[in-house]
């Protein structure tokens, strides 16, 4: 059965900053005007684009090391063994640029498909920018939430520990969010957690906002 490859490449700057995307190109299709060979009198079918849903086989990253697999994967939009347009594979990538802007990491993630028939193997290659000394000594202006109901602020900020003037760093910040998710489970809600990052002083001080989405038991 034939495989045939497909890549894409998404940057990913910090919060506020430029995002450049390159569309996906076939890297092992013959161009539609080639010239097409064919033994004795067999007719050659022409390559065609895939529109049908594609069965997704496998999902792997590599070259992430600031942000757990299991983090970045749970922020994409589709799982294994879903069946998607190929055009929604996108939006995985999409999606793990998004968790590294949330975290203030910059760098790159190319993407490739490997088309086996209807099913797709995805490939997301992570590359991570070096820290530079500003990355290194951002500062916690403020830390606020929203979207708590069932969970008082004061519990949540008892929760966790970063606090207004230490430095803010990934490991940090994934800290504080593990440990409010184990508030949450220890009062049977699900909790599903978006931070958002700013500098609303133009300058290494930064604002969090953890947006809480609260999943009640019925």
């Amino acid at each position: 059965m034939r495989q045939h490859l497909f890549c894409a490449a998404l940057g990913f700057a910090l919060i506020g900053g430029s995002v450049t995307a390159h569309a996906q190109v076939p890297t092992s299709v013959p161009p539609s005007d080639a010239p097409t060979q064919t033994p004795g009198n067999v007719a050659a079918k022409p390559f065609e684009p895939v529109s049908a849903p594609l069965k997704i086989e496998s999902l792997t990253l590599t070259g992430n090391q600031r942000i757990p697999t299991a983090t970045l994967l749970a922020a994409v939009p589709f799982k294994v063994g879903d069946k998607v347009p190929q055009a929604r594979i996108t939006e995985g990538l999409q999606a793990i640029m998004k968790v590294y802007q949330q975290h203030h990491l910059t760098g790159d993630v190319h993407q490739q498909l490997s088309l086996n028939g209807q099913s797709v193997k995805v490939t997301w290659q992570i590359k991570e920018a070096a820290a530079d000394a500003a990355e290194q000594q951002l500062v916690l202006d403020s830390v606020s939430f929203d979207g708590n109901l069932h969970v008082s602020k004061t519990a949540l900020h008892d929760a966790t520990r970063l606090r207004p003037g230490q430095t803010v760093t990934p490991v940090a910040m994934l800290a504080d969010e593990k440990a409010m998710q184990l508030l949450y489970t220890k009062k049977n809600i699900g909790i599903s957690i978006k931070p958002e990052v700013t500098h609303p002083h133009h300058d290494n001080r930064v604002k969090i906002i953890y947006h809480l989405d609260e999943k009640a038991p019925d």
